[in-house]
């Protein structure tokens, strides 16, 4: 199921992070010349911002800010070597600890081999950041009384709730299953692995595909949202420009994906996401979350997001070999326990 990630040696992830470095200097003006006039950033045949190419968002800041930064947003080399684990103490932890390491009960998932996260702090504008958040300025998701409560019963209402995970394969999560990816599409967050997208575009619409779990989402440019709110696995998404920026507005979220594949999301909510060519290496990228189910505010977050030098298959279907062996695995153990 695992894409090949040989040839993403952290020597080369490191020449890129290097590079991004050297690039974040170079930023456009918040006054940029608009889409058409002269600008430092390519512009498509039909002459909006060109925003294609594959690209990489991984990174080890997180989404929220962690209590050690005492609420900065920023800080200096020097504070993230003292206050950030290493990727080699991050990588043994998880081997030692987490949800890689084998135990009584599990045998264990990737070891640090097969683990990219991602060399170290996101960069904007040459300063280290983090969090992704922010705003609200405090960097924490703004959970509205009882709102992580509302979030644990949709899980449970779903329609497979009452199954147990070797019941049959619907029973499985999505992301086993080949579904859907375990990690954040919409936005697009950074994961244990697979952070690299891919944009095309047309005068009509811009694909954004997904490394992890091949997941195509298809923007409608200067279209509507359905009519009829079919709810989507990644919801319906609209899109138009804004000077240098191409602006995703989606909405109509499938409830099963954000309930049971991750997210930070209800059904409900708006997501809107900007796109902004920084220049040859960089894009921009900030999403709002506004979700009035769950979060007292909306929330926004902003992340860099790096040329990269390929994309790789993720190489995920539905009815993978591994889903019989489980399933067949717990019919042994029911035939065993029932003296068979």
């Amino acid at each position: 199921m695992k894409s090949s990630i040989l040839s993403r040696s952290t020597a080369v992830r490191s020449a890129f992070f290097c590079a991004g470095l050297l690039s974040a200097s170079w930023v456009l003006a918040a006054d940029a010349p608009a889409v058409g006039a002269a600008a430092s950033f390519p512009v498509t045949s039909w002459g909006v911002p060109d925003l294609q190419g594959k690209w990489d968002y991984s990174s080890r800041t997180a989404v929220e800010r962690q209590p050690q930064f005492e609420g900065k947003l920023t800080i200096s080399q020097e504070e993230a070597e003292r206050l950030v684990p290493s990727l080699q103490q991050y990588t043994d932890a998880l081997e030692e600890r987490g949800a890689e390491a084998p135990g009584p009960h599990n045998v264990g998932g990737y070891n640090a081999f097969w683990i990219n996260p991602g060399d170290w702090l996101a960069v904007i504008d040459g300063e280290l950041r983090t969090s992704f958040i922010i705003e609200p300025e405090d960097g924490r998701i703004p959970w509205k009384d009882g709102g992580r409560e509302i979030r644990s019963a949709q899980r449970a209402a779903m329609s497979y709730a009452h199954l147990d995970e070797n019941d049959g394969p619907e029973g499985r999560s999505l992301a086993e299953r080949c579904i859907l990816s375990f990690a954040s599409i919409v936005p697009s967050l950074p994961s244990l692995y697979n952070n690299t997208i891919q944009i095309v575009q047309s005068p009509t619409h811009v694909m954004i595909l997904a490394e992890m779990a091949h997941d195509a989402r298809i923007v409608k440019i200067d279209g509507k949202h359905n009519a009829a709110g079919i709810r989507q696995w990644h919801g319906d998404s609209i899109g138009w420009y804004e000077g240098n920026t191409l602006v995703v507005e989606t909405i109509n979220f499938h409830p099963e994906q954000v309930a049971r594949a991750g997210g930070y999301t209800s059904a409900n909510a708006k997501i809107t996401e900007r796109f902004y060519r920084v220049n040859e290496r960089e894009i921009r990228y900030q999403f709002t979350v506004e979700d009035t189910d769950l979060y007292n505010t909306a929330w926004t977050g902003e992340m860099p997001m790096f040329a990269a030098p390929d994309l790789y298959e993720y190489a995920c279907h539905e009815g993978n070999h591994s889903m019989p062996g489980i399933l067949m695995g717990a019919r042994v153990l029911e035939q065993l326990s029932a003296g068979q």
